[in-house]
């Protein structure tokens, strides 16, 4: 595998897809490139982003990506700005992209069924190792496209992925799929062959107060907590009323997301709060199922590395582990993808970039990485004796190595 990273932060769309793709394919050495993965900043998704850089490709290529509230290369954690990925694989390791459209339309669930059998299609009876996927970051039903898309891979199949991004305002995310530019659908690439991977998934927000049982749910709205409308575990905790809390709900939802008690995980899965409504319900990004024990979340900045730290390890270790029995090839490269919650860059800031710093430091300097911050992320909890079934995430650091 042959491995390449350009970056550009040029304000115009044609310019920025012509650098970054030129930066990247200077430093490609294999004719055949056989994958691009594009990360964008909102102000430059245009369709000729994805022209222009096909056209500088001088071939087609598939390419698959999404706009985020940020992107992340070996230069630096950006708000403006696009970075592509060139991937050449060898003859041993295979994969199928695919996309499903009009999600809304579809619902979720069989959007994910459909997604599911598209990139199945061609695989037969050929080894499967991991599914990578991007999703549209305004669809309210994000739990149900995995659900619908591991009814198909299989519930214990690794899947990797993440909701694209704008810049905070909520309003448009946008998806690459070769050269169209998609909303309301999501895309999928399906590995297979002589690959390995390692994934670390960790936020860093601990428990507050006393667990919590809700009441009455349906899909990603809260309505009430043990009896009472949702909005008082915020009421009582903050003590304040429901106008100051809306008025102060960006703050909130970083800092005191619901945490989702998950039998034999150990960590809590973590939903922001997108409104609060005038009924006293909790519009979430994620389902929150009725009965779950849920409990009011808070995360710092040093908590929030220190997940990073462990992110890194696990990802690393089970990099490692994967290769036991793998016999390695000379010229074996690893790249790392890194989907990080527009929360967490929200609540680090200008220590963005020493995160960043850990990830390199940790996996080193040389290795390629790309990623974004995104508006929901996709991946299995570390589980005791469980790994496989995949959960939607918010506030989250998803750290995925793969090597071939």
């Amino acid at each position: 595998m042959d491995i390449s990273v350009g970056l550009s932060t040029e304000k115009d769309p044609v310019s920025a897809a012509i650098e970054a793709t030129k930066l990247a394919s200077i430093k490609i050495h294999e004719e055949k490139i056989s994958l691009a993965i594009v990360f964008s900043s909102i102000d430059l998704s245009y369709p000729k982003l994805l022209k222009t850089i096909t056209i500088s490709l001088e071939r087609p290529v598939p390419i698959v990506g999404c706009s985020g509230a940020a992107i992340i290369s070996n230069q630096g954690v950006f708000k403006h700005g696009v970075v592509v990925m060139l991937l050449s694989f060898s003859k041993d390791v295979y994969f199928k992209s695919a996309c499903v459209k009009n999600i809304k339309t579809k619902t979720a669930l069989k959007a994910g069924i459909e997604l599911g059998d598209s990139l199945l299609y061609g695989f037969k009876n050929a080894h499967r190792l991991l599914s990578l996927i991007f999703s549209d970051g305004l669809i309210d039903e994000g739990s149900n496209l995995i659900a619908g898309l591991q009814g198909r891979l299989g519930k214990s199949f690794p899947l990797v992925g993440a909701s694209a991004a704008d810049d905070m305002r909520f309003l448009k995310t946008y998806l690459y799929f070769n050269q169209e530019l998609l909303k309301d659908s999501a895309i999928g690439i399906l590995w297979g062959g002589k690959l390995n991977f390692g994934l670390g998934i960790k936020h860093g927000w601990k428990p507050l107060g006393k667990p919590r049982t809700v009441t009455k749910s349906r899909g990603n709205i809260v309505y009430e907590i043990d009896g009472a409308a949702a909005i008082k575990i915020y009421e009582e905790y903050l003590n304040r009323n429901p106008a100051e809390l809306k008025k102060d709900l960006r703050r909130i939802s970083v800092l005191y997301p619901i945490g989702i008690y998950i039998p034999g995980e150990e960590e809590y899965l973590l939903r922001n709060i997108l409104s609060m409504e005038d009924n006293g319900s909790l519009r979430c990004q994620g389902n929150v199922n009725e009965g779950s024990s849920v409990r009011l979340m808070i995360g710092t900045r040093e908590s929030c590395l220190n997940a990073t730290r462990a992110a890194v390890n696990e990802a690393k270790k089970r990099l490692l582990d994967a290769n036991i029995g793998f016999k390695k090839r000379q010229g074996m490269k690893n790249f790392v993808l890194v989907l990080e919650s527009a929360s967490r860059y929200i609540l680090l800031r200008r220590e963005i970039n020493k995160e960043l710093e850990i990830i390199k430091k940790g996996l080193g300097e040389d290795t390629p990485i790309i990623g974004l911050c995104t508006y929901g992320e996709q991946a299995p909890l570390r589980a005791i004796s469980y790994q496989g079934q995949a959960y939607f995430h918010n506030q989250t650091i998803a750290i995925l190595t793969i090597g071939g």
